[in-house]
């Protein structure tokens, strides 16, 4: 199975191409937010924040909420879905060699069970995204939350590698 991210015009649009045909859009509204809206299924999704101070989200379905990726000091953002009450982190790990920057995200239900991976990597100045499915019970919108955790913990990591400069 061939699923790819195809992102455009800025990180503004982005696109889940299975066999080069659409089966997600999707949109993120603002370009200083971290809010997104895809559309599946001929349905809307919607993944915003809490409110302006609170460092997690919500995910809404035709405007009803569906679950919530809260954030914890110890183990990050994670996934909570309120109708099978499951949860789902994300785990990296690097490919490759030393100076490569290409990594693996895995999706793990209840934080031991791999039901997607992420391959990310860059390639002509943009990056490249290649999604695996390994468990049948995966669904679209669960790729699409899996995403969003890869960047939330791609943002976690840039901001902890910066380093204080002066006194």
């Amino acid at each position: 199975m061939n699923i790819k991210l195809n992102i455009e015009k800025n990180n503004k649009y982005f696109k889940i191409l299975k066999d080069n045909e659409v089966l997600i859009r999707g949109v993120k509204p603002k370009w200083y937010s971290q809010q997104i809206r895809f559309f599946y299924d001929n349905r809307t999704y919607e993944i915003k924040k809490k409110s302006f101070w609170s460092s997690g989200f919500q995910i809404l379905q035709s405007g009803s909420l569906i679950g919530d990726i809260p954030f914890s000091w110890k183990n990050g953002h994670h996934i909570h879905l309120h109708q099978t009450n499951k949860k789902y982190w994300i785990k990296s790990t690097k490919k490759g060699s030393a100076w490569s920057s290409d990594k693996i995200y895995s999706l793990l239900e209840d934080g031991v069970k791999s039901i997607v991976a992420i391959h990310y990597s860059w390639k002509k100045w943009k990056p490249d995204i290649e999604i695996e499915i390994l468990d049948n019970n995966a669904s679209y919108e669960l790729i699409i939350y899996a995403l969003f955790l890869m960047r939330q913990k791609q943002q976690a990591e840039s901001a902890g590698s910066t380093m204080m400069v002066g006194g």
